[in-house]
């Protein structure tokens, strides 16, 4: 049975690094239990024919994906249903153990149709100020997100698009947002979307799993694009700490950059 020892040095790091709550032991029987069983992808069906964007009746645009409008819960005779909540707190100035106790809840709720009234444009015209805001895309990144602040992901981004195409280089199935790097090596691996970014680098198996693989064989490799050192991730020192008295050592120390 496959262990944390039979992964790449960084892939095992970072497990311990993301699991550290475990304990090394814990971490060794989730690679056992799930030995043979393949990550899970977006879930979302890997659309057949390029996106649209579609003005809707309630003036914004809206995106659709295999003759489905993707942030409705579902189509009535009146439209694409949309429903979007808000909910608050107001906490009462009654301090309990040095917190705020007591307080009343509210929320409302606001439900719309929409029917489309125009024929479909490419997403990535569509200025985020028209985008239909349902909370759905917020998750999954289902338009395609604004550019990144910063020039050189900008310029990567636009690299991978034009040498992979747009949608998310593991799932297939979502618009790419995050420009995805090895933490190891500093290169480039792919271009992802938001739910695989933060996924991918908590896959357990060795091989035989879409995200192993993707890893072991990143699809951008050939381009050779280093991913620039001030802008990579990392971590709090709480955080750090934290992980260190869990496991008794801090897993990520040899791939840390010295300051």
């Amino acid at each position: 049975m496959p262990t944390l020892d039979d992964l790449p040095p960084y892939r095992r790091a970072k497990l311990l690094w993301d699991f550290a709550h475990f304990g090394v032991d814990g971490i060794n029987d989730m690679i056992w239990e799930r030995a043979g069983k393949p990550c899970h992808l977006s879930g979302t069906a890997k659309p057949s024919s390029p996106r649209v964007a579609v003005l809707g009746g309630d003036g914004r645009y809206h995106l659709m994906s295999d003759g489905r409008m993707i942030c409705a819960k579902g189509r009535a005779e009146q439209g694409w249903k949309h429903v979007q909540s808000c909910s608050w707190t107001e906490i009462a100035g009654v301090l309990v153990d040095g917190y705020r106790a007591g307080g009343t809840y509210g929320s409302v709720e606001q439900v719309w149709f929409v029917q489309p009234v125009a024929e479909g444009v490419p997403p990535s015209s569509v200025p985020p100020e028209q985008r239909c805001q349902y909370g759905t895309y917020g998750v999954f990144h289902f338009w395609p997100p604004p550019p990144a602040k910063t020039a050189v992901v900008r310029r990567l981004r636009t690299a991978l698009v034009e040498a992979l195409g747009e949608d998310c280089h593991l799932c297939g199935a979502l618009p790419g947002a995050m420009v995805d790097h090895d933490y190891s090596t500093g290169m480039v691996r792919g271009l992802l979307c938001k739910l695989c970014n933060r996924t991918v680098e908590e896959c357990p198996h060795v091989d035989a799993c879409p995200k192993a693989d993707y890893m072991s064989n990143p699809p951008a490799a050939y381009l050779a694009l280093p991913y620039p050192q001030y802008l990579a991730w990392e971590p709090k020192e709480s955080t750090r700490a934290r992980k260190v008295e869990l496991l008794g050592f801090d897993p990520l120390a040899e791939w840390r950059p010295a300051h």
